[in-house]
């Protein structure tokens, strides 16, 4: 009984929190430069990670609010790196990833974000990207609620080594994100302002 009336706090706690981090980012975004910010999350992924050709960073396409990643998805393809986009299979299932070119057609998902069709072909990466509606100084994020992020990084990590960013405008920080012990750290969360290193002690 303890343990369901804790986890139900928490998807409360979480309930909250999404709501007020919506209102924020629309409010705080409204007035802000959107390209220049989508130029510099660019140039502040690429020098963190300074990715060399043919390496396999899935991405993510721009949702709603979502700071917009598409220019640097071009910069990586401009490097010969082997870009990536998310696909959601089936409810509670981890994410697939589809190659991804300039051009390429991509079909609404059930939840209204574009993917690819899965003739394309389906790659582990080495980097993900990730979106997010909140994110705090321990690595923690907050999404939309579904958990599919959090299911994929954790099967990920069972068998590859995989570098987890999270990309945000800078007002998406928080004091603190609700979680618990299915919630995955990121490594590091990128914003238009620069890198936030995660500590994980």
């Amino acid at each position: 009984m303890g343990k369901t009336l804790k986890n139900v706090r928490l998807l409360d706690q979480k309930r909250r929190m999404r709501r007020i981090a919506l209102e924020r980012r629309a409010k705080l975004i409204a007035s802000m430069d959107t390209s220049k910010s989508a130029e510099l999350l660019k140039a502040n992924v690429i020098s963190l990670c300074k990715p060399s050709p043919k390496t396999s960073i899935a991405v993510y396409w721009p949702f709603r609010d979502e700071i917009d990643v598409t220019p640097l998805l071009n910069q990586l393809n401009s490097m010969g790196c082997n870009c990536l986009l998310p696909v959601i299979m089936r409810r509670k299932e981890p994410l697939q990833f589809c190659e991804w070119k300039p051009g390429d057609i991509l079909q609404v998902s059930r939840f209204g974000t574009l993917e690819p069709n899965l003739t394309h072909s389906t790659v582990t990466p080495e980097i993900l990207i990730t979106p997010l509606l909140a994110f705090d100084s321990a690595g923690y994020r907050l999404g939309y609620g579904g958990g599919y992020y959090d299911r994929t990084l954790a099967e990920l990590r069972k068998h590859f080594s995989i570098f987890a960013i999270g990309a945000a405008y800078g007002c998406q920080k928080f004091e603190s994100i609700p979680h618990d012990q299915f919630d995955q750290r990121l490594d590091v969360v990128v914003t238009e302002k620069g890198v936030h290193h995660i500590s994980k002690d």
